[in-house]
């Protein structure tokens, strides 16, 4: 992916002098994700067409292949052009914000404000205003084998941080070919670990941009990975180079790991991979607190378009008709009548489990860094701890000190 950086942005829109329209009045552009218009069904489509006959107001949408995604609106928007409004990954958000290219939605939302589930709204926010309403939202939970946890001597999936780690030892005693849990070296490990953090009451950066990473509660978060690895060995070592999705989930399709912490996204590819793999999904074992990470898209809009009704077609789509329209299309909407009883209850049985723990979820911190800090800073922290080149806490402490250098 990418690395956007405010600099290179602010250094193109300048050198174009001033934003050109984005597009005529009457007219709206619309980048979206292509995965969510995957074909001429797509309920995306039924959405727009609901839109113009509401407003008058046409949508010129347009997919974009989800790699391709970031670096087009990083040259389109970097050049003075680009949509009017966009489909961005959350995790992208502050970036852009920083860099001044998306429009300031904070008065326009105001009313509207409290209708979404709280992490992913935050996910919107940057420096306390808000840049982009929640499209849809997902978050990380546990999958089990059901066969493995039978044969390891369990009745039901591990609640708590003791039990997690109990269920993954006795997952290991199955063979010297089995483990407990599939995870991820780099920035896919920290990815699965920061629900841990927060669990266990830390932060990495909070909400005041205090760097926290090298506080107690995220060592110890480390040091309990580290050790089911290096102590329990009931993590495989693929943990040691497994530098995408696929290579995570690999030991967990193979029936070679008997849990894995990850998203949605992981259905399909179990569905593709292991169709006749008997498993479960279920909210994620808690620490202190209940807690897991966010991911998803969010809406914003372009802060120099020409539209009128851009922003209306943010407010459309996000609105209470997304809750369907998301289920029509697998995902799950970011709007609190999502998490309803009855909402719920309409989803896929493998998508409720997500949904039910949408109250504990929680935006990655909102710097313009942040893809650095995780790529550079944290990913290196976390290999170094579990090849054991260093402790925990002197990883997390050495993490904090380059965290705060590169903020300042």
């Amino acid at each position: 992916m990418l690395k956007l950086t405010t600099r290179l942005l602010r250094t193109a829109a300048c050198a174009h002098g001033l934003w050109g329209a984005a597009a005529q009045a009457d007219t709206i552009t619309f980048w979206v994700n292509a995965p969510m218009v995957p074909n001429a069904q797509a309920p995306l489509y039924d959405e727009i067409r609901a839109f113009e006959a509401q407003t008058g107001h046409k949508v010129n949408l347009q997919a974009i292949p989800f790699q391709e995604l970031e670096k087009r609106l990083f040259v389109a928007l970097g050049g003075g052009s680009g949509p009017d409004v966009m489909a961005i990954d959350n995790a992208w958000l502050a970036a852009y914000a920083d860099a001044g290219v998306l429009a300031d939605l904070t008065d326009r939302t105001r009313s509207v404000a409290s209708q979404y589930q709280p992490g992913p709204l935050a996910s919107g926010r940057f420096q306390g205003r808000l840049y982009a309403l929640p499209w849809y939202t997902n978050n990380v939970a546990l999958f089990v084998n059901n066969d493995m946890l039978k044969a390891a001597g369990f009745s039901a999936p591990p609640k708590n941080w003791t039990e997690f780690r109990a269920v993954a030892k006795a997952m290991r005693g199955l063979g010297a070919d089995k483990y407990g849990l599939a995870m991820g070296a780099g920035r896919f490990g920290v990815f699965q670990m920061t629900s841990f953090v927060w669990q266990n009451g830390g932060e990495l950066v909070d909400d005041a941009g205090q760097v926290r990473v090298g506080e107690p509660a995220v060592a110890e978060t480390f040091q309990l990975f580290t050790d089911m690895y290096r102590v329990d060995k009931s993590i495989p070592d693929t943990v040691l180079t497994a530098q995408s999705w696929d290579e995570v989930f690999a030991p967990f399709l193979q029936s070679r790991a008997g849990m894995l912490i990850s998203g949605d996204w992981t259905i399909g590819t179990i569905k593709r991979v292991s169709p006749n793999l008997n498993y479960s999904i279920v909210p994620l074992p808690a620490g202190k607190r209940a807690a897991t990470v966010i991911g998803g898209f969010n809406l914003a809009v372009n802060a120099k378009t020409k539209s009128p009704a851009a922003a209306d077609l943010v407010l459309f789509l996000t609105g209470p008709r997304s809750v369907e329209a998301m289920r029509k299309a697998d995902r799950l909407s970011a709007h609190m009548t999502a998490t309803t009883a009855e909402a719920i209850a309409k989803l896929p049985e493998t998508q409720r489990p997500f949904m039910s723990q949408a109250a504990a979820g929680r935006a990655r911190p909102s710097i313009a860094i942040w893809a650095e800090v995780h790529s550079s800073i944290l990913s290196p922290a976390w290999d170094a701890s579990v090849r054991g080149l260093v402790t925990p806490q002197a990883a997390v402490q050495k993490a904090a000190s380059e965290i705060a250098a590169k903020m300042k």
